[in-house]
């Protein structure tokens, strides 16, 4: 079984990869947490918008690991950022995961009732007093709304989760994030699927024994400050994406991904997302 390395930030302790649970519902994700976890996974994403918390929770309570080595992460969505709502949302999150605390919460867009966001960011940092979350964060934040984070909760927050993969740069966004000191949590690392048909990678891969997918989330994860979740319904897809930390690209070839991006964004809704940096 491979080790996956933890990215440490913060006070944070957070696996290099995880298994994202977007668009998966019922049997299946849980099954397919079920199979993460015993394939080797530790990192596991969920949400409350993903209608999926209660079968995720499900599957940890049935595994052999114990709750304390794993890093599991849920999201409070939009609708209910007004602080006796978000409180209230933390504990129906916790019921259906069927634990007493998750590793990381987060605010999953920046969209806040009447445009403010300290009261939701305040109600953030009540819960994680209050021990119903290690650590929190927040997720598709551009970097003026990170700083305004930042003057309310400090270094309490952890991570900003972003769509980032190789056809996604974020050269402004990562590079305020290192300097501030935040983990970047990858979501959509493999660019819902593009990445197997890269003929770049493929041929990158070829010379390690390993497919396109696997470079691009080596590319990720040998990142400094790096983090990625990807998704499949796949077990022989979420066993390949486990399977990458046997090998490190050479420089020339990471220069070669890295040149890959095309500020191809896959997930923009309009009444959501911020004003992006790139």
């Amino acid at each position: 079984m491979s080790t996956i390395p933890v990215v440490e930030r913060r006070g944070a302790r957070m696996p290099a990869l995880g298994f994202g649970t977007f668009r998966m519902s019922g049997d299946t994700v849980r099954h397919m947490v079920e199979n993460a976890l015993e394939i080797g996974y530790r990192h596991i994403d969920t949400a409350q918008i993903y209608g999926n918390e209660r079968e995720v929770g499900r599957a940890i309570a049935t595994s052999a690991v114990p709750r304390d080595e794993l890093f599991v992460t849920t999201k409070v969505w939009v609708d209910r950022f007004e602080p006796r709502d978000l409180r209230a949302s933390v504990q129906e999150s916790l019921e259906r995961l069927a634990t007493s605390y998750v590793d990381l919460l987060l605010l999953h867009w920046p969209a806040f009732p009447g445009g403010a966001m300290r009261p939701t960011l305040e109600a953030l940092m009540e819960v994680k007093r209050a021990g119903h979350a290690t650590h929190i964060g927040v997720s598709n934040f551009n970097i003026a709304q990170l700083r305004e984070a930042e003057s309310v909760c400090g270094d309490a927050l952890v991570t900003n989760q972003v769509e980032y993969h190789v056809y996604l740069g974020q050269n402004r966004l990562k590079a305020a994030m290192d300097q501030m000191g935040y983990v970047t949590t990858a979501y959509l690392p493999l660019a819902r699927g593009r990445v197997a048909q890269d003929e770049t990678l493929a041929e990158i891969g070829r010379r390690y024994g390993k497919t396109a997918a696997q470079v691009a989330l080596r590319w990720l994860v040998e990142q400094d400050g790096v983090a990625a979740i990807p998704a499949t319904t796949k077990p022989a897809r979420c066993r390949e994406n486990f399977e990458i930390f046997d090998f490190a690209l050479t420089g020339d070839d990471r220069a070669r991904v890295t040149a890959l991006t095309a500020d191809v964004r896959l997930c923009s809704p309009s009444e959501l997302a911020p004003r992006w940096d790139d």
